[in-house]
């Protein structure tokens, strides 16, 4: 039992020492690394400095003789790098970054006398610091970046932007941070206006704008000689839609922007003194009333004929500019009635003739109703000649080339009180020159319930 207990007990021994050898060995290995990286660079350096200071070499050997010494100055030295590089290593991993994005820049130079092109619009700006710092410069007033040209004279420069930091704890950079600027001598020259209308399909279609005039005909326009040289037009933009309650009569709208064009239409940054002008412009809604004309299409089925054609309308109010009203004296209502057997209603739309903005009545109904046909012939009907050249005369080669006789179809109604003065037969000249020509026969009428067809279909007419 004896024997048992001293055997643990030197076991234990055993363990002990060799945990103190490790233990031991450790402290060694460190002891050994920092004797060379340290105490011996250290020492190294000492010993320089001791020869520097021989005065004080007495002192100096003293210290170094003492072991202990070296090593708490090492330790010393290496706990402060150690602090240094943990402060800057904090500074590295704890700060931020963010970027204002397009921000204005602001261009300082002589504005009266000068021309710069390369001036860029907005920069980005990229804050670094910490978060609470960056906060706060978020909440400071945004300033422009400014580009100082003001000791600048005419040429190409390359330019640092500037930015006034709001908080000095906040790095700031600038994207782009300078700018290549050409500057130009500032000249002018007069310019003659013209006008465009904008928006007109606004106003309503019953009104006529008219009589446009500018406050001014003419303005300066300055910048550098170049873009000058590039102007082609400079055009007063007149906005109608912004005329309020648009009413006959006259209006005047304010403060015009001016545009100046070159040769390609393509917009030019020039300078252009005023910048804007007013228009007087004249608002009339000339009208006119006119009756609604059916045009039947086609021939209805054979052994009936067109009785009676009613409209739910008979007259239109149109509108637009004098000349085109001048020229219209109805407004067609074209119906088909190819093959048509029995009585029908249309529902038409009418379409707007050319020049004419607007009328009263958009659609119409259109009711036929057929009745048996008959016919009869209208002998010595005189024939006309339409669309002869300037200074050339027409005439029949013979009196029977000079009338036509005329079937005419209808119901009896409709027939019963038609005459030759009802009727029309002409002939086309168009193109037509000196000689003599074989003309086919046209024939119309007031009813258009009625066909009219020539017996006569050509006739020999003498040109000179």
């Amino acid at each position: 039992m004896t024997k048992k207990r001293s055997s643990k007990k030197e076991n234990k021994n055993l363990v002990f020492i060799k945990i103190a050898r490790g233990i031991y060995g450790v402290i060694s290995s460190i002891y050994g690394v920092i004797d060379k990286i340290i105490i011996t660079p250290i020492a190294k350096l000492i010993l320089i400095i001791q020869k520097l200071l021989k005065d004080s070499g007495k002192l100096v050997d003293k210290l170094l003789s003492i072991k202990i010494f070296l090593i708490v100055l090492s330790l010393a030295i290496a706990g402060g790098t150690a602090i240094y590089v943990h402060a800057k290593s904090d500074i590295m991993m704890n700060n931020y970054a963010e970027v204002l994005y397009n921000q204005e820049v602001k261009a300082l130079y002589n504005e009266e006398a000068y021309v710069v092109e390369g001036i860029p619009n907005t920069v980005d700006i990229t804050l670094i610091g910490k978060k609470s710092a960056l906060y706060l410069a978020k909440q400071y007033p945004k300033t422009a970046v400014a580009l100082d040209l003001r000791d600048l004279k005419p040429g190409t420069h390359n330019v640092k932007l500037k930015y006034t930091k709001p908080t000095s704890s906040v790095e700031y950079k600038l994207n782009p941070s300078t700018a290549t600027v050409v500057i130009y001598e500032k000249i002018s020259k007069s310019q003659k206006i013209s006008k465009e209308i904008l928006f007109e399909n606004k106003i309503d279609a019953k009104y006529n704008l008219s009589n446009i005039t500018l406050s001014r005909d003419e303005v300066y326009v300055k910048g550098a000689e170049k873009q000058l040289n590039q102007i082609a037009i400079v055009k007063a933009l007149i906005d109608v839609s912004k005329i309020a309650n648009p009413n006959v009569g006259t209006t005047t709208l304010k403060e015009i922007p001016l545009v100046a064009y070159d040769e390609n239409g393509k917009k030019l940054d020039v300078e252009i003194v005023p910048k804007t002008v007013d228009a007087t412009i004249e608002i009339a809604s000339p009208s006119k009333e006119v009756p609604l004309k059916v045009i039947p299409e086609g021939n209805v089925v054979f052994g009936k004929a067109i009785n009676q054609i009613n409209l739910s309308r008979t007259k239109t109010t149109i509108y637009g500019d004098s000349k085109s009203l001048e020229k219209i004296s109805y407004i067609p209502v074209s119906i088909n009635v190819e093959g048509l057997s029995k009585n029908n209603t249309y529902n038409v739309n009418l379409s707007l003739p050319s020049g004419i903005k607007d009328m009263t009545t958009k659609s119409v109904i259109v009711k036929v109703s057929l009745a048996d046909v008959t016919e009869k012939t209208i002998n010595n009907v005189n024939i006309a000649t339409k669309n002869l050249g300037s200074g050339l005369t027409a005439q029949a080669a013979s009196k029977a080339d000079s009338v036509a006789s005329i079937i005419v179809k209808g119901t009896k109604a409709n027939i019963k009180d038609i005459t030759m003065e009802n009727i029309s037969a002409f002939v086309d000249l168009q193109g037509l020159g000196k000689g003599t020509h074989k003309v086919a026969v046209q024939v119309t009428g007031d009813d258009v319930k009625v066909s009219y067809t020539p017996k006569t279909t050509t006739v020999t007419i003498i040109i000179k």
